[in-house]
């Protein structure tokens, strides 16, 4: 991934050097698990250990001769231990470290996402309790419907992520998983012994079958959970976006960015960059799940691909997040624009709650709508009140009086509906 889209920790995390870190893990694990088998002589271990290091320059030049990289990093590693190096790989085939590693890379990009998402879901919770009494109009198919509150905004938000975070946590526990079996997994020449118990002082857990490779619809769990995370900050980001529009004005990214030719322009560039790189994420987990089906024991069409959708997919999901978090800490709420609005139809977002008063007082439920409907359209047409354009009507307004309804009693409802449900969701998480 490209600086410009890469934060650290996450960045380190899928660096070169890293990932040979990481293959160092597993060899040295198996010849620890080996030597504590009786496998490989007594002492080997703290050899080798003692012995060699990453060393990235030197594994290039060998893989440029050889045209294999874990070949040439298991060169390097025998070129620093000496003669206890021939135990190094022992048994073993590529996939066994490759996979292993990656598997420990995977779980420990996903705890790095699933700090951010709590600590996007924690804001979140904040900023619904903020505004649990701020009247916003609320939209359906683009167009003023009925009152509801920012609060709940939030408060939806931080509900869909947190299934986001159990899907990740799921996924950190599908991806939880090694192999060390040699080739096509039969444990010809390693033991299941050694596999536990080397699997075991990584934190793994050995699959329960496998073949070369670990299978592949792990992986793409994990990207599909890493996908539908995207989502939500897609769509977090989408509402942010129109509600941010000049015409709407309600909402503002902290710092918006401008325009090299119209000095006015305040843009929601954040939240667009956000919007666009959740494609990504959803084109990456396509190309996981290509990687499901492979030719017998394994081939290698899924190896290309992966260098570049797992780490691309994680560093660009932790970066989403990091940028969400600051996005809604501190957003701009213009609330002139909201009270604005609100008022655009002139009362005529609170039709239903006249509807059900009229109802309930006795009219036909027929004869109140089509009244409400005519009564909606002249509120728009000559800019008056809908309730004050109902009570010209005699017998409605004799109705309306004895609901005693009037709009500040509807948004009282509103309000107090919006404080118990954050309560709710806030008492059921502990927050």
């Amino acid at each position: 991934m490209i600086d410009r889209y890469s934060l650290s920790p996450m960045r380190q995390l899928w660096t070169l050097e890293a990932q040979y870190e990481h293959w160092l893990q597993v060899e040295l694990s198996a010849l620890s698990a080996m030597e504590e088998q009786g496998e490989v002589p007594a002492g080997t271990y703290s050899a080798v250990r003692e012995k060699v290091r990453v060393d990235v320059d030197r594994i290039s030049t060998i893989e440029a001769e050889i045209r294999h990289d874990l070949l040439a990093f298991i060169r390097s590693l025998e070129e620093q231990a000496g003669d206890v190096g021939r135990f190094i790989h022992r048994g073993l085939t590529s996939s066994d470290v490759k996979d292993t590693a990656l598997s420990l890379q995977m779980r420990a990009g996903l705890d790095l996402i699933l700090n951010e998402a709590s600590g996007l879901q924690t804001r979140l919770l904040e900023k619904a309790r903020e505004y649990q009494d701020l009247i916003v109009v609320g939209r359906t198919h683009g167009m003023h419907a009925e009152p509801t509150t920012l609060g709940l905004k939030f408060l939806l938000w931080r509900s869909e992520i947190a299934r986001d975070v159990a899907r990740l946590q799921q996924a950190r526990e599908v991806i939880s998983v090694g192999k060390l079996s040699g080739p096509v997994g039969t444990y010809t020449q390693v033991s299941p012994d050694v596999e536990e118990l080397a699997l075991g002082k990584l934190g793994l857990r050995p699959a329960h079958v496998a073949n070369q490779v670990l299978q592949r619809d792990r992986h793409a769990e994990v990207l599909s959970a890493i996908a539908i995370t995207g989502a939500t900050l897609d769509k977090i980001a989408l509402e942010i976006r129109h509600l941010s529009r000049t015409e709407v004005g309600e909402l503002e990214e902290p710092v918006p960015e401008g325009s090299s030719s119209m000095p006015h322009k305040r843009n929601p560039i954040t939240s667009e960059r956000i919007c666009g790189l959740a494609r990504i994420l959803r084109a990456n987990l396509q190309a996981g799940l290509e990687n499901v089906a492979l030719w017998h024991e394994r081939d290698m069409s899924h190896s290309s691909v992966e260098r570049l959708i797992i780490p691309d997919s994680f560093t660009l999901l932790h970066y989403m997040l990091v940028k969400m978090r600051s996005i809604i800490s501190d957003l701009v709420v213009h609330a002139d624009a909201i009270a604005r609005n609100l008022n655009l139809t002139h009362g005529a977002i609170y039709s239903q709650a006249i509807l059900i008063a009229l109802v309930e007082q006795g009219m036909a439920r027929s004869a109140a709508h089509e009244a409400i409907k005519a009564a909606s359209i002249a509120a728009l047409t000559e800019g008056r009140s809908l309730i004050e354009i109902l009570r010209e009507d005699g017998e409605i307004a004799s109705l309306l009086s004895a609901a005693n309804l009037d709009e500040e009693a509807i948004l009282d409802r509103v309000r107090s509906t919006s404080r118990r449900l954050i309560e709710r969701e806030a008492s059921q998480t502990g927050d």
